[in-house]
């Protein structure tokens, strides 16, 4: 919900973090009119109002992902500057899709569900309609994973992850109650498809051959898995309540492949439990490997998901780092002393 100023995060000052950009133009705001939060502001207002009358303003709103890429893909083709993403992770993903390789770059509102990237960023707000929010954001360039052709920049894998997501998004494919009453469970609603998929569903996971080069070692590897399933990331986090590895880096040049093999649901269960108390190594079962690209196939068709949507369906998956990064801006850590200071003197401007 939008709010007033959050005295524990950077005063912000959008013209600050405009001049590292270089002269903005022209900028597109994206929104997602399913996000729970996206309907709390005039968001062409309040962006107006941040980046000046000087700059051409656009507003789409969308409501489902297609939508989202071919907005953003527009936005770029007509040379904005920023595309302003207000939605979800689903959202994000969209427009870091539909922007491609243009040198366009990409704002993030939190106004979703899980916000993973928002909050791996350091990002925990909306902005409110009287505060100013870009003071302090810089330009920073995170890795994308590509699986066959189609990039997300966080967490994503296959198997029974990948049905927990779908099983999230649909239950939030419902009607306007629906999506209110699961809106205020918030990121909770993983935790209850995790039970769902693992208690209620027939068949979980796969064969699994997976080839790569462990960076390690420096060797081509090839490993059978009879398993529930392989997350592939590169943050250290799923959403708020499962942790992954402290290895990762969303700006390393690296990845992570986590495997899940198959023991008994209830092992599984207890594999989720470990995840929120962020103790999932201490799982002697479950091993991982860091690689820059690695090809999957299954005996079975399975999804593959990337920062909470399905992305995929298939049996054969060929995984690497993107070659173009994920250009966002970005809140950049500062003590508390040093935002004070920045917020009396914008108050003086």
């Amino acid at each position: 919900m939008l709010g007033g100023l959050d005295s524990s995060q950077p005063v912000t000052n959008p013209v600050a973090a405009l001049r590292q950009v270089g002269a903005v133009r022209r900028a597109v705001i994206v929104v997602n009119e399913l996000a729970p939060s996206s309907r709390d502001a005039d968001w062409k207002k309040l962006f107006q109002q941040t980046l000046g009358e000087h700059v051409e303003l656009a507003e789409v709103r969308v409501r489902h992902f297609e939508g989202a890429v071919a907005a953003a893909r527009g936005a770029s083709a007509w040379g904005a500057e920023l595309v302003i993403a207000v939605g979800g992770d689903g959202t994000v993903n969209a427009c870091v899709n539909g922007i491609g390789d243009s040198p366009t770059r990409l704002v993030v509102v939190p106004a979703g569900t899980a916000n993973d990237l928002a909050h791996l960023v350091g990002q925990h707000g909306i902005p409110s309609e009287d505060v100013l929010t870009m003071s302090s954001w810089e330009r920073r360039d995170l890795d994308t994973i590509d699986v066959n052709g189609i990039r997300y920049y966080s967490a994503g894998g296959m198997g029974w992850v990948a049905d927990v997501a779908a099983r999230a998004n649909f239950w939030r494919a419902g009607g306007p109650l629906r999506r209110w009453l699961l809106g205020r469970l918030g990121s909770f609603i993983y935790t209850v498809a995790c039970v769902a998929i693992i208690l209620g569903r027939t068949r979980l996971g796969g064969r699994f051959r997976v080839r790569y080069q462990d960076v390690t070692t420096g060797r081509d590897e090839e490993l059978d898995l009879d398993g529930y399933g392989i997350v592939v990331t590169s943050s250290k986090r799923v959403g708020r309540s499962f942790k992954l590895l402290e290895q990762s880096s969303m700006d390393d040049g690296l990845f992570e492949l986590i495997f899940f093999p198959r023991t008994s649901r209830f092992r599984l269960l207890k594999t989720v439990l470990a995840a929120q108390r962020g103790r999932l190594l201490e799982m002697p079962e479950i091993r991982w490997v860091q690689v820059r690209k690695a090809s999957v196939e299954c005996d079975r068709m399975v999804r593959f998901f990337g920062d909470g949507e399905i992305l995929e369906h298939g049996k054969s998956f060929e995984l690497s780092i993107a070659s173009t990064p994920l250009r966002i801006m970005a809140p950049v850590a500062a003590e508390a002393s040093a935002v004070e200071s920045l917020h009396m003197a914008l108050q003086r401007v």
